[in-house]
């Protein structure tokens, strides 16, 4: 079995970068403080976007790296509730795929539940297949048939490995 993950991944995951094992649990407790600092307190001009979660935002950590990331802050709308945030939490902890976007840490604090993911700076990939951008602007480059093809390709690795780890 360890093997046929060995393949997979090494198949799956072809010129891209190695990421960590997954029974490598990295992410971290972020205070409220440290997510409001990072997000300016929320500001809408570090806005990305929504989705059933929540609102997501751009962040800065005032860590060593100054590393961006993305902030999910859970609307309290949502019919998401404290279970889901914890299911998610604890799935995305254990798994590190190169077709996923990677769980860094949490913030559960003044009943706040926030993710804190891994930024990726090019845009949603709804921006490039739709060229449009946040800001309304035309994206300049519409992605090729080829290159859509392999994202969808791509989409489904992560999938399948969500699903058969």
């Amino acid at each position: 079995m360890y093997k046929l993950k060995q393949y997979r991944e090494a198949h799956y995951c072809e010129g891209d970068i190695h990421l960590p094992s997954s029974s490598e649990k990295q992410w971290r407790l972020f205070s409220i403080q440290e997510i409001r600092l990072a997000t300016r307190n929320f500001d809408d001009d570090l806005f990305l976007g929504r989705g059933g979660f929540g609102r997501v935002y751009k962040g800065l950590l005032d860590d060593v790296a100054m590393s961006t990331v993305a902030v999910k802050r859970l609307n309290s709308k949502s019919r998401q509730g404290a279970k889901e945030f914890w299911t998610e939490i604890e799935m995305l902890s254990n798994f590190r795929h190169c077709h996923l976007v990677s769980l860094i840490g949490y913030c559960s604090e003044e009943q706040e539940m926030i993710l804190v993911y891994e930024y990726m700076p090019h845009g949603t990939l709804s921006e490039h297949l739709y060229k449009n951008s946040r800001n309304g602007h035309v994206v300049s480059q519409p992605l090729s048939w080829e290159r859509r093809l392999k994202i969808c390709i791509g989409a489904a690795r992560g999938l399948d490995y969500l699903h058969t780890g």
